[in-house]
């Protein structure tokens, strides 16, 4: 496994970790707050991440094979409307400034939709991207 990947995976358990500190910490001291500030930057650096190691070499690729090409289409929709529910999340969180009476179930389903994106992406994406680098 390339060196790319393995941080990628590393990042995936990192931000995942910080999400399940705050879910258990909550969101009504600092210590929650700083926890979900923590996992907004590093999810937000990994990201910037991948659009800059990852997808343009999944792109490329895809320029000859349309079953990538759509593959890629169906994860960029899909991360989109993740992005705009983790986004909002952060958003309605980080602040403190909201109440802290949903945040559980709303920790709970960002945590679900990361898990499920970073699943399929380990699965799916990263493997391509290994078959492509070693070809």
């Amino acid at each position: 496994m390339s060196q790319l990947i393995q941080e990628f995976k590393s990042e995936h358990l990192q931000i995942s970790d910080l999400l399940l500190q705050a879910r258990e910490v909550g969101v009504g001291n600092q210590q929650g707050r700083d926890l979900i500030l923590s996992a907004k930057k590093m999810l937000l650096a990994h990201l910037n991440k991948e659009d800059k190691y990852l997808y343009p070499v999944l792109r490329e690729a895809a320029e000859n094979d349309e079953s990538l090409k759509s593959t890629l289409t169906d994860y960029a929709l899909d991360m989109d409307k993740i992005s705009v529910d983790v986004m909002s999340f952060f958003t309605l969180y980080e602040s403190g400034d909201n109440t802290v009476e949903h945040f559980q179930q709303d920790c709970n389903n960002i945590i679900k939709a990361l898990s499920k994106r970073i699943t399929k992406e380990e699965a799916v994406l990263y493997k391509t991207y290994e078959k492509i680098k070693s070809a």
